[in-house]
């Protein structure tokens, strides 16, 4: 009988010992889950001959120190474990290599890893069971506050005359694309102050009980955490001195951080994509990881700090559209020179997408550019007789 060592083994550090876990079978939260497997080092040295498929007979001999039954032994109880495979028990390990294997080993333990996660709703019954956990959420330390502040720095209040956005809908969602040339007109006050707050703003507080205060955006968000912050880089926009603000949502004011802006400087930090340094202002969203993992205490939650800056990415996209503006996004940027450029950590606050706009260029009836879109004729198919 041949064996081989998954392909989907991740090994790391965990209550003061080395566990080795198949992200593909093994999960590490919740009770129903496979545990990781504690090993110590000779079970390493054992799983390194099986890089390929192996007679364990063939590599008994070749660990210096052990003899042949330690080896074997040892070998039947990884096999037992799972970190050893027969080519019966491999297909899925196989089909993982085959279709993932462009991609490093984080981006698969990060999807086949937060797969499968409990969630309290599946305990809806269970009246005790979901109170014994909010409470013990709640008794875990106190919860971070909604808003960022900077004390001290300067704060320009923004107008909120807002723009009426009575664009038919599906004008407005047929007509978004991602432009990547801007005239050199400034980007009007009233519509990036528009922009601005229907994105990002609140349009109005619910009271989640122990959870606080919640803000409601136009977006949805996972438990309305809302931990998604927006920086603005200015570069053109009427009335606004070029800089780095910080838009605050709970007065609709822009924070500023830094002077002396350069469209050379934001284009850079997204590997030089001209419409960047181009547009009237470029958004960079990031997360405060705190607000989201105060609630959710599984990993699987990542999923939707991601699938929230999508949402508000959406939402931009839609709204500049609707305003008149010719929006952009990318998610190619250079992560940590970013987080550098915003004051931020990186850690307790990461950024996760770029969202932008400016003054189209072609424009002509003060809205954007739009492109018909073509009939695609129907494949022919034969009759039936």
């Amino acid at each position: 009988m041949e064996l081989r060592r998954p392909r989907s083994l991740v090994a790391y550090w965990h209550d003061g010992g080395l566990a080795i876990q198949d992200y593909l079978t093994q999960k590490p939260e919740g009770a129903d889950r496979i545990p990781a497997t504690r090993v110590n080092g000779a079970a390493v040295e054992v799983l390194t001959l099986f890089d390929d498929w192996v007679d364990p007979e063939d590599v008994a001999h070749l660990l210096e120190g052990y003899g042949r039954e330690d080896v074997l032994g040892a070998v039947k109880e990884l096999h037992a474990s799972g970190l050893l495979q027969t080519r019966e028990q491999a297909e899925r390990d196989e089909m993982l290599e085959r279709h993932w294997q462009n991609w490093g080993p984080e981006a698969r333990l990060f999807l086949f890893g937060t797969k499968d996660v409990t969630y309290l709703a599946e305990e809806a019954s269970d009246i005790s069971h979901r109170e014994a956990e909010k409470n013990r959420i709640l008794e875990s330390g106190p919860r971070p506050e909604i808003f960022s502040r900077h004390p001290g720095a300067p704060v320009l209040r923004l107008p909120q005359a807002y723009l009426p956005l009575r664009r038919e809908y599906e004008d407005t969602i047929t007509s978004r694309r991602t432009h990547r040339e801007f005239l050199t007109d400034p980007v009007p006050l009233r519509t990036f102050s528009t922009v601005l707050h229907f994105t990002f703003g609140p349009m109005f507080f619910a009271d989640g009980e122990g959870f606080g205060t919640l803000m409601m955006r136009t977006s949805p968000c996972a438990g309305s955490r809302h931990e998604n912050e927006c920086y603005v880089a200015v570069l053109n926009v009427e009335g606004i001195q070029p800089g780095l603000y910080h838009y605050s949502p709970s007065d609709h004011s822009l924070v500023a951080l830094r002077e002396e802006v350069t469209r050379e400087t934001v284009q850079r930090l997204a590997f030089g994509q001209h419409m960047v340094g181009a547009a009237g202002f470029v958004c960079f969203l990031t997360a405060k990881i705190e607000r989201a993992a105060y609630k959710y205490r599984q990993g699987r939650i990542l999923r939707a700090l991601f699938l929230n800056a999508g949402h508000l990415g959406q939402t931009f996209l839609l709204t500049a559209t609707a305003a008149g503006l010719g929006p952009f996004q990318t998610d190619a940027f250079r992560d940590s020179e970013i987080e550098e450029f915003l004051g931020i950590d990186g850690i307790s606050e990461t950024v996760l997408y770029i969202l932008g706009a400016g003054v189209p260029a072609g424009r002509t009836d003060g809205l954007p550019p739009q492109i018909p879109i073509a009939s695609v004729p129907t494949p022919a198919r034969e009759m039936d007789s």
